[in-house]
């Protein structure tokens, strides 16, 4: 029996105490709770007070919304949290921080596997995952992208065992299903599927075909069921897809037509140098993993990124691309480089992210929902309000008398009899964000505008 020797582990105990670091530091206010995030808290908390799974807009409880574009993974585990330990933004996160470190376990065996067993690409491929502010900001707050990722990469893992049984490719339909469940975006996993069978059916690879054609029936009835009862509450996913992938009218790529100076941002330069370096991986792995793992990674990224550009130019958009062509990056430089340059080369990449990340570069630390939510519970507990600001909406205690309404943006995409003032809401103060027109306004917070009922409609 081999001793156990703690010094051959120490790079893997390093690992653990970063990502813990980035973590838990400041876990309920760093990032900052912005709008998705408080919007899911606010599902995950009707949930945990037993008024099911529902988003309250004015009146209405709308059940099963379509519009979160995430799946009960997310949602009930935070739920569950939040009945155990009260609502708070830390209670809330917790399941997140447990969803960011199965991530990373999950990361490091896949990367061990494809690198031929290398503990030194794992251990690398880790520490960019683990400093990427994108990665720790994105998975810290309530959000569906690291949980999907997580079950995306746990598919992967198996579909990369070398003999698979039916109840394998069981578990990776499962898996890539969840995955689409959690977050809708990841439903490119179809498409990518696809590529992959059709390699399958070129190559005449008949075990590997039906093999995958097992593997997507199997994700396609995880996530169907979901849909369907979407779509029992309410049916709109098709207009709200068309506003993703365009403008407000779903036309027109919107970074390609008049904003491609978003792309000189130094976090979008990076995400490019990580494509070039990363394809360069991909392309030297290209006989030496297993072709429907390699299809189904490539295409993922390539449909991630046109997808990128296709929308708002958000970098949360682009980071399962990012995350995915990590392992290759490494693969490329170990590979071409010189083994002291290439050291050189992953340890800056390695500080450079975690300085950023360190020096809160990554999101905002803003305070301002926070303040504004104390405000309202010390000055305005008697009066009729519509919170139109998710951030200060979810820290609120209930009160009869606070309505809330998604901000003006995403009001326009829902459903009309959910959001369509009555007489008794016109005449109701209104909280929203500051814009333009509000320079003689009283602000709360310096960010929000009380707005108070028209005085010669309302008595």
């Amino acid at each position: 029996m081999k001793k156990f020797a703690p010094l051959h582990w120490l790079p893997e105990l390093l690992l653990l105490l970063l990502g813990g670091y980035f973590c838990l530091r400041e876990l309920g206010t760093f990032p900052a709770a912005w709008t998705d995030d408080s919007l899911f808290m606010i599902v995950a908390r009707q949930v945990a007070d037993g008024r099911g799974y529902t988003l309250p807009l004015l009146d209405h409880e709308w059940a099963y919304p379509y519009i979160l574009a995430v799946g009960p993974t997310l949602i009930l585990p935070v739920a569950l949290s939040i009945k155990l330990l009260g609502f708070s933004i830390e209670a809330a996160r917790i399941p997140m921080v447990l969803y960011i470190a199965a991530t990373a376990v999950t990361f490091y065996l896949l990367v061990y596997r494809m690198s031929d067993r290398n503990r030194n690409v794992a251990r690398w491929s880790t520490a960019l995952l683990l400093s990427l502010s994108a990665f720790i900001n994105t998975g810290k707050p309530v959000m569906g992208e690291v949980p999907g990722f997580f079950f995306l990469l746990l598919g992967l893992l198996l579909l990369t065992k070398e003999k698979r049984s039916w109840k394998t490719d069981l578990g990776i339909g499962l898996c890539f299903g969840l995955s689409v469940l959690t977050k809708l975006t990841y439903g490119l996993l179809y498409p990518a599927l696809g590529f992959a069978w059709i390699v399958a059916l070129c190559r005449r690879d008949w075990k590997e075909l039906f093999s995958l054609t097992g593997i997507g029936i199997v994700a396609v009835l995880v996530f169907l069921p979901w849909r369907f009862l979407e779509m029992s509450s309410s049916t709109g996913l098709s207009r709200d897809f068309a506003f993703m992938f365009g403008s407000d009218d779903g036309t027109g790529f919107q970074i390609l037509n008049g904003n491609m100076g978003l792309l000189l941002r130094p976090q979008y330069l990076y995400y490019a140098a990580m494509l070039l370096l990363g394809s360069f991986g991909l392309w030297f792995k290209t006989r030496k993993i297993s072709w429907s793992v390699w299809t189904i990674i490539t295409s993922l990224i390539m449909m991630i990124t046109l997808y990128f550009l296709s929308s708002f130019g958000w970098y949360r958009h682009l980071l399962p691309a990012h995350l995915l062509l990590i392992p290759f990056v490494v693969i490329a430089v170990s590979s071409t480089l010189p083994k002291k340059i290439a050291v050189a080369l992953l340890l800056f990449f390695i500080l450079v992210q975690g300085y950023w990340q360190w020096d809160y570069r990554g999101s905002s630390r803003s305070t301002a929902a926070a303040e504004a939510a104390e405000y309202i519970e010390e000055h305005l507990q008697s009066r009729n309000l519509i919170i139109q600001v998710a951030p200060v909406y979810v820290r609120l205690e209930q009160n009869p008398n606070w309505y809330f309404l998604t901000n003006p943006i995403l009001t326009s995409r829902l459903p009309k009899e959910l959001v369509t003032f009555s007489g008794e809401h016109r005449c109701t103060g209104l909280l929203r964000g500051w814009e333009e027109g509000d320079k003689n306004r009283y602000t709360i917070a310096g960010k929000y505008v009380l707005i108070p009922p028209p005085k010669n409609e309302c008595p």
